[in-house]
């Protein structure tokens, strides 16, 4: 959810006018809203961080469960399966998670909804990418290539 953050302020600023910090700051508030209900959040440093700290949280989630979806496929279809999971995620939390937290209601637009595909699909695209098999650079039973050892016995 990093790069939901990044791109988020980056619309905020750019498109809607506002501070770049206001999508961690609203995060941030509904998060000590639902921890501490009876304390007056403001937007200030704390609030940003805590907004960020949950995008982090959310990010890590997120990113378990799109791997687990697109282990199989192609890194094309990869990155269409992680846009499509980025949308639902946009529809729970802006539509669902909204009904507990009213402060994430401020974050229903098309620049979030489309944060949140782009995060999506680079989340899904960098798994694939980065787990894809390597090709062996040594020929099959002239030397050992240590780079591939899950299925090694140990003993």
């Amino acid at each position: 959810m990093i790069g939901f953050a990044v791109i988020e302020m980056a619309f905020s600023w750019a498109m809607g006018g506002t501070s770049p910090w206001a999508p961690l700051g609203i995060f941030g508030t509904g998060t000590l809203q639902a921890i501490v209900p009876s304390a007056a959040v403001g937007g200030g440093p704390r609030t940003v961080a805590v907004g960020a700290a949950l995008l982090v949280a959310i990010g890590a989630l997120s990113g378990v469960i799109v791997a687990i979806i697109v282990n199989r496929v192609g890194t094309a279809t990869a990155a269409i399966i992680g846009a499509v999971f980025g949308i639902a995620m946009y529809a729970v939390d802006m539509y669902g998670v909204a009904r507990i937290f009213p402060s994430l209601v401020g974050l229903r637009d098309w620049m979030s909804a489309l944060a949140y595909v782009i995060q999506g699909a680079l989340t899904a695209g960098l798994y694939k990418a980065m787990t894809r098999d390597v090709v062996e650079a040594v020929a099959e039973g002239t030397g050992h290539d240590l780079r591939d050892l899950r299925n090694v016995r140990l003993v």
